[in-house]
């Protein structure tokens, strides 16, 4: 809500000090493709990072946090050991989602310091399709409105 406000506030200033509505909504498109672009990038590295990951199988221990982390993860023991997931653990579900000493099909990163579960593989392939479509149609609506 204070992000919505801050940028009607610097709008407001910017009509104010005399920039016209094009400039002003060639900076919010701009800005609206960067971070499309960004997560995108995010979501496009991860994905390289799961094609190149190996396959293995792991039983579910745990969910929990290790060191200063700030969200809980899912743990697997594998054969390298007690593993995290990459990404934090979901909040809803999680007695349906992760159940202890379910044995399950898993991806372990190549430095072998996370593992990508059934979620994980979701998210990220979910991500970069929805992230990719995301830029081209910001990317689109910029040309088709001659933004860029």
């Amino acid at each position: 809500m204070e992000v919505l406000l801050g940028a009607v506030v610097i709008i407001i200033l910017l009509f104010i000090l005399g920039f016209g509505f094009d400039i002003i909504s060639f900076g919010i498109a701009a800005v609206i493709l960067i971070m499309t672009g960004l997560t995108s990038l995010a979501f496009l590295y991860m994905f390289v990072r799961l094609i190149l990951s190996k396959r293995l199988e792991g039983e579910f221990t745990r969910i929990g946090r290790q060191g200063k982390e700030k969200f809980d993860r899912a743990y697997y023991l594998t054969d390298y050991g007690e593993v995290p997931n990459v990404f934090p653990c979901e909040f809803v579900m999680r007695d349906k989602l992760y159940k202890k000493g379910r044995k399950v099909r898993l991806r372990i990163d190549r430095n072998k310091k996370h593992i990508y579960d059934r979620n994980a593989f979701i998210t990220i392939i979910t991500g970069t399709f929805l992230g990719l479509i995301g830029t081209m149609f910001v990317l689109g609506i910029g040309i088709f409105l001659h933004l860029f």
